[in-house]
């Protein structure tokens, strides 16, 4: 706000710079007396005016979004479901909106947790084949749905944060110790490979691979070739103890008495420094 004395200030210089610009000199008395009454009456008029009042801008709070929880989901929410498999913490179904569903789909997956009584529906469609075991991770993360009717089958790992599939499909080949094991964010397992010179079934000659279930990143722990083959055995804390069978010479795989056997150890913690 500009103070009156800087006001009349102003006022009085702009009245002199006019006046000076009467040059003749029989004018200079009366344009003083002029000066002294337009001063004294501007003064007058500048002191006794009412200011202005003085302008406050205040700003209106804004309220935060309001955000709609999401709905909390029931078996009964789907009508058309047929169950394909279980354990015992989850039951998992086929379900499809528009009409029946078969057991090998396709169709929508939902996922019932039997202890927190909650429904996980799963992104996505999905074909399955006649016969599907279901496990878990034990942390409430992960469910692996293993399908097929041989040793070899085929393994879906659904994250239940996320409510997706975790990675791609993948082959896992059962064996003594059974075909995976979760370990953090991996799950470990028995893979598919085969060998022409493997005299049984298909050629099953595995190996142990692992797969981060956060990026899909693949490592291959025990590669299995034309005399050596591996599969999991247990884990014991970060220790994923695994059996390695191998041959001297190819023919060997007919002799079962030929065939060595032995333990090895992969510490899981290298999967991380690595990955």
């Amino acid at each position: 706000m500009i103070k009156t004395s800087s006001l009349i200030f102003v006022i009085v210089l702009c009245i002199l710079t006019a006046c000076a610009s009467n040059t003749p000199a029989d004018s200079t008395s009366r344009n003083e007396d002029t000066i002294e009454t337009i001063v004294a009456s501007t003064v007058s008029a500048v002191t006794t005016a009412t200011p202005l009042p003085a302008v406050i801008i205040t700003t209106q709070p804004t309220s935060a979004p309001t955000v709609s929880a999401a709905p909390i989901l029931t078996l009964d929410d789907f009508t058309n479901k047929v169950l394909i498999g279980e354990d015992d913490s989850y039951a998992v179904y086929l379900t499809s909106p528009s009409g029946e569903v078969a057991p090998e789909g396709p169709g929508e997956i939902i996922v019932y947790d039997k202890n927190k009584n909650l429904v996980y529906q799963i992104t996505g469609s999905f074909t399955l084949a006649p016969t599907t075991i279901v496990s878990n991770d034990g942390k409430g993360e992960y469910v692996l749905l293993s399908t097929g009717t041989y040793i070899l089958r085929t393994a879906i790992v659904l994250s239940l944060s996320d409510n997706k599939q975790a990675v791609s499909d993948f082959c896992i080949q059962s064996g003594q110790a059974g075909s995976h094991f979760f370990w953090n964010d991996y799950v470990i397992f028995n893979n598919c490979d085969t060998f022409g010179n493997r005299p049984w079934g298909a050629g099953e000659a595995p190996g142990v691979t692992a797969i981060n279930l956060k990026t899909g990143i693949v490592t291959d722990i025990a590669k299995s070739d034309l005399t050596h083959q591996f599969e999991i055995n247990m884990i014991t804390g970060n220790d994923l103890q695994y059996l390695e069978t191998s041959v001297e010479k190819e023919e060997d795989w007919q002799a079962p008495d030929k065939q060595n056997r032995m333990t090895q150890i992969y510490n899981l913690l290298s999967l991380e420094t690595n990955n």
